[in-house]
């Protein structure tokens, strides 16, 4: 079976964000730049053309821009904003320019001179404006969850709801060792880099990230999502991969590859919103807590993948894959011991 690929939405996700917001952004240009004129329909198509080049700018800079966000977040958005604002208003004057010309049927010259007497300033405003709306709605879309806009206004678990889900925690591997071994400030920067590194693996599965909680990432699905395709089952070899293929760096970098052990269950959590002063997505119940279980029984098995009977017996047939009985083990705070699993990839 093929490992599941990023879906083109999530890939390219930011770039959709941004193309979106930029398109709204130049129909309300249009709307406020008499739009009531006979060519209403030509200036709201070049509304949005404007808009969506509004988009590509600003993504074209955050990509090439990384290091302006070592500075304070004011110092940065100020920064950005002067020159995402500059290049916005470069493209409309481009843009209105050759749409006076053409409509009205006057030189470049005469286009130009009348562009910059009528509305140089007031374009130059909205820019500045347009600029910081777009900074600011890419910065909370990075700190937020994909369905967090849409779980909040839609009431989704504003009441406590019961779901069939599947988690994964994945922690590092000697982690205490490899902090004293490399510091706080080398081993957090470690992280950042590991975490990074998951991200198309993240995707690909279709997993949320739920927390992460120091040294620990910890990822769920909806049951049926995470089983299609095996998916939650590939996420841990897909990061296991996303390491490999980097330990050039890693080694370059910290004098060593991370490793990484993970424990998988299934099972029912209630899903409820919680919180005043922050307002977060929470799981609550047992599932939770034997998933922990689960994953610290990875060194005692000396094994870095280990699920729990159940869900093995709900994921998919794949002759990919080798599964080790581990018998009944006693997990600590658990009344009854539980059947454990351990996994192995064979795909080549």
């Amino acid at each position: 079976m093929e490992l599941p690929k990023p879906p083109f939405y999530k890939m390219h996700s930011l770039i959709l964000k941004a193309v979106t917001a930029g398109g709204i952004l130049g129909l309300l240009y249009t709307a406020i730049t008499d739009a009531s004129s006979e060519y209403l329909y030509l200036k709201l198509f070049l509304g949005l053309l404007i808009g969506i080049s509004f988009g590509f700018v600003i993504i074209t800079f955050e990509r090439y821009f990384t290091y302006l966000n070592q500075y304070s977040f004011v110092k940065t958005m100020f920064l950005k904003a002067v020159i995402y604002s500059i290049s916005i208003l470069i493209f409309l004057l481009v843009f209105v320019v050759l749409f006076t010309k053409i409509l009205e049927r006057s030189s470049f010259e005469e286009a130009f001179k009348q562009y910059i007497s009528e509305r140089l300033i007031g374009d130059f405003i909205f820019s500045l404006g347009a600029s910081v709306f777009l900074i600011l709605f890419l910065e909370i879309s990075s700190l937020l969850s994909a369905g967090f806009f849409y779980n909040y206004f839609t009431g989704k678990y504003h009441q406590p709801i019961q779901e069939e889900r599947i988690f994964m925690f994945v922690d590092v591997k000697s982690s205490t060792t490899l902090a004293e071994q490399l510091g706080d400030i080398l081993y957090s920067s470690l992280l950042q880099d590991l975490f990074n590194d998951f991200t198309n693996a993240i995707l690909a599965s279709r997993a949320e990230v739920y927390q992460y909680a120091g040294d620990e990432i910890i990822l769920t699905w909806k049951s049926a999502a995470g089983i299609q395709e095996n998916r939650c089952l590939y996420c841990f070899y897909m990061l296991m991969e996303s390491i490999k293929n980097r330990q050039e760096y890693y080694l370059k970098t910290y004098n060593i590859v991370p490793k990484f052990k993970a424990g998988m269950h299934i099972g029912t959590a209630v899903t409820t919103w919680v919180g005043k002063v922050k307002k977060e997505i929470v799981y609550h119940g047992d599932l939770l807590n034997t998933t922990s279980r689960i994953q610290c029984k990875c060194n005692e098995l000396n094994h870095h993948y280990v699920i729990s009977e159940s869900m093995k017996n709900a994921l998919l047939d794949d002759e990919t894959i080798q599964y080790m009985q581990q018998g009944e083990i006693e997990l600590r705070g658990k009344a009854k011991p539980l059947q454990l699993f351990t996994v192995d990839f064979n795909f080549y």
